[in-house]
């Protein structure tokens, strides 16, 4: 297939399964568990009205954005929105010490960073050098010094009602070669590093998936590995677009095995670690009956 940038692919999935449930956010209400459901033509228009909130902060092409989030729907959304931005998105570990996530936002010369929660923003300020200039922008919650996601997303829809063409000129500016992600290792074989990724890298991936796995909007899949990895960012968050497959993401990991009998997941990725456990689990339960 022709080279292409991620948003693209978002708008072609979108173009065919515009009303589809494509994210599943878990939150609880009274008690009682439930769930926030973005449709695909949701997802399109949170990454449209995110991108052009950021241009509105002076975020521009190129420009670096930092993630420190864990795995949510909310995360999707702004990743989404900084590709479609042209900007490039960093996500962090966040089982790094908070100090050491604030020098990586320094390292790699952040404009802006996407933070999960006020709590989380408070410990990033008091570690971060006093000289950082960054704008600080809340996935969930509020506080002093940092607009919402839902605020930039009103900016981003005002700017869109004031001039049409604005998004469409944005996308007129990106090209498949552009960088994309910018991944940041765990450092778990030697000192972290830092490596950049294109569009059309990320694109020629997704690409694959439909010749390897036939998987659609009537399959599903349950995310909880962190953002920041590959394997996360690669197969459970874009490759579910190429696909149409729509992600539930988990409460909690204590509760992932109650997670996985709720959801039924037809697709699941895992480290040799967890699919230990469950054999351990299951081979026990063969033993004890």
């Amino acid at each position: 297939m022709p080279s292409r940038t991620v948003f693209a692919v978002l708008a072609e999935t979108t173009a065919r399964h515009a009303e589809l449930p494509a994210l599943y956010q878990p939150f609880t209400e009274g008690g009682a568990r439930k769930y926030r459901v973005y449709t695909w033509a949701q997802y399109k228009q949170a990454a449209e009205e995110i991108a052009v909130g950021l241009r509105g902060l002076g975020i521009g092409k190129g420009d670096v954005v930092a993630l420190d989030s864990e795995t949510r729907a909310e995360f999707y959304l702004a990743d989404l929105g900084i590709l479609a931005n042209g900007s490039v998105a960093a996500a962090l570990y966040t089982s790094y010490p908070i100090g050491d996530r604030a020098r990586t936002i320094r390292a790699c010369e952040a404009k802006a960073v996407f933070v999960e929660d006020p709590e989380t923003l408070l410990g990033l300020r008091e570690a971060a050098d006093p000289a950082l200039r960054v704008r600080w922008i809340l996935l969930t919650g509020s506080a002093d010094g940092a607009i919402s996601l839902e605020e930039l997303r009103q900016r981003g829809r005002h700017a869109i009602a004031a001039e049409p063409d604005l998004f469409p000129r944005i996308q007129a500016e990106a090209t498949p070669e552009d960088p994309a992600i910018l991944y940041l290792t765990s450092g778990a074989t030697g000192e972290p590093k830092m490596g950049m990724v294109s569009h059309a890298a990320l694109v020629a991936n997704m690409d694959m998936g439909p010749a390897v796995l036939d998987l659609g909007p009537r399959d599903a899949t349950l995310a909880f590995l962190p953002s920041a990895h590959i394997t996360q960012r690669m197969v459970m968050e874009l490759l579910p677009i190429r696909w149409g497959v729509p992600v539930w993401f988990v409460e909690s990991l204590m509760k992932l095995p109650q997670e996985i009998e709720l959801v039924r997941p037809t697709f699941f990725v895992a480290p040799p670690r967890l699919w230990e456990r469950i054999y351990a689990s299951i081979a026990t339960e063969i033993r004890k009956r």
